[in-house]
């Protein structure tokens, strides 16, 4: 359990960085909306993410879906498990596998390395539901699939951009299994763009504040975080002869 010692920062530095994380997903979900192509993304069914080093999240988009953001962690987790000490500043890998956090086929996630001085030290992630992944019917939605194989394409931790590279190859060969293949490329650089975004960012704020500091405000608002959600807990335990409050109401408080 997380005390008021636990934190690393003051109460001023901290608010201030949490509150730049908060805006710096936001601003990943506008790049999404300014420049996606699928008509199913445009209309918000998707999420955004800032995790830390070991993939963690520190920061989800404050109009994400609870679907999504419940496992983004496990995406990012489930990359670096793949792919260890060869992750490079300029990388970037898709993943949809539901065996490894992600949830149905449509919805892809992008995942960003964050480098500062060199270090590793943060991961953004982009989760969009691309209009087709394959599968037996248009839309990837088969109400009569008995296998996963009649879903879509299943996308384990593949590397799209190698060191800043864009691998058009390996881009291709997952948009050619889909029905729309140009809508896929282009949402693709969509949920790049604004990886990038949430990197250029976190590297503005290591440069303002310096890399620890920065890597200290994820731990400080992942304590935040779990602090609150506790006391909102604490707040809606039932006494005696009083109503019981569900757990939607539990929830809703802890998101207040």
């Amino acid at each position: 359990m997380s005390t008021e010692t636990d934190y690393k920062l003051d109460p001023v530095t901290l608010e201030v960085l949490k509150n730049a994380f908060v805006t710096i997903v936001d601003e990943m979900a506008e790049q999404i909306l300014r420049t996606c192509h699928s008509f199913v993304i445009y209309c918000r069914d998707f999420s955004s993410a800032l995790c830390d080093a070991q993939g963690n999240t520190v920061m989800q988009g404050s109009q994400d879906i609870a679907v999504h953001v419940g496992t983004l962690h496990l995406t990012a987790k489930a990359v670096i498990e793949t792919f260890g000490d060869d992750i490079h500043d300029g990388d970037l890998f898709a993943i949809n596998d539901p065996y490894a956090g992600g949830t149905h086929f449509p919805d892809v996630r992008l995942i960003r390395p964050i480098f500062a001085d060199g270090k590793l030290i943060a991961f953004s992630q982009s989760n969009g539901h691309w209009s087709d992944v394959g599968g037996s019917v248009p839309g990837s939605f088969d109400v009569l699939a008995t296998e996963m194989f009649r879903e879509g394409l299943r996308i384990t931790p593949v590397r799209l951009w190698d060191k800043g590279v864009f691998r058009r190859d390996v881009a291709h060969l997952i948009a050619s299994n889909t029905r729309d293949p140009a809508s896929i490329i282009g949402d693709m650089q969509s949920q790049a763009a604004a990886t990038s975004v949430c990197e250029g960012e976190i590297l503005r704020l290591a440069g303002k504040y310096g890399r620890d500091t920065v890597e200290a405000g994820f731990a400080d608002v992942q304590h935040y975080v779990g602090r609150i959600m506790r006391q909102r807990l604490a707040a809606c335990r039932t006494a005696p002869g009083r109503r019981r409050t569900s757990l939607t109401a539990i929830l809703l408080a802890a998101k207040a």
